[in-house]
């Protein structure tokens, strides 16, 4: 292996030999892609930020990891078992993050088609209510002729 200059280069050593996207890696570390493009990859890496992508990725805290990420001697060791059950979790993860959406455009599939029938069954209902209003109007008028006959007969 090839040295590697920076600690933002043998984080993406890391990434590529767990099989993480780096969009993942910026979601996950709630880093920006600007920060491991161009200048910004020759650049330091904060303490701040350092400690994020720890907490995200801990098998990178053992001890030869650490020393292998902060000065690049030693080598990186994801034979641990941390590191697979780590990485297993991770697959987990991102299958139960597939599945929540999956369910989500189902129910959002659902909601569809729920709001698209109440919308028929509405139009259906004011359908309806015209017809019942024009039913009462003619009735009325039917009614009024009827009191205006007996009037007249009456008299």
């Amino acid at each position: 292996m090839d040295k590697i200059q920076t600690i933002k280069e043998r984080i993406f050593f890391f990434l590529e030999k767990r099989g993480v996207k780096k969009e993942t890696f910026y979601r996950e570390a709630g880093m920006s892609a600007s920060n491991f493009k161009g200048a910004g990859l020759k650049s330091d890496l904060g303490v701040d930020k350092l400690t994020k992508i720890l907490n995200v990725y801990p098998e990178l805290k053992e001890n030869e990891n650490l020393i292998w990420l902060i000065t690049g001697n030693g080598k990186l060791n994801l034979d641990t078992d941390q590191g697979k059950h780590l990485q297993e979790l991770h697959l987990q993860h991102e299958e139960s993050n597939e599945k929540i959406g999956d369910l989500l455009a189902n129910l959002f599939a659902q909601y569809n088609a729920q709001d698209k029938g109440i919308l028929f069954i509405q139009s259906q209902i004011s359908r309806i209510e015209k017809k019942y209003d024009d039913a009462i109007l003619k009735q009325n008028k039917y009614l009024e002729e009827i009191l205006s006959l007996t009037k007249t007969v009456v008299k």
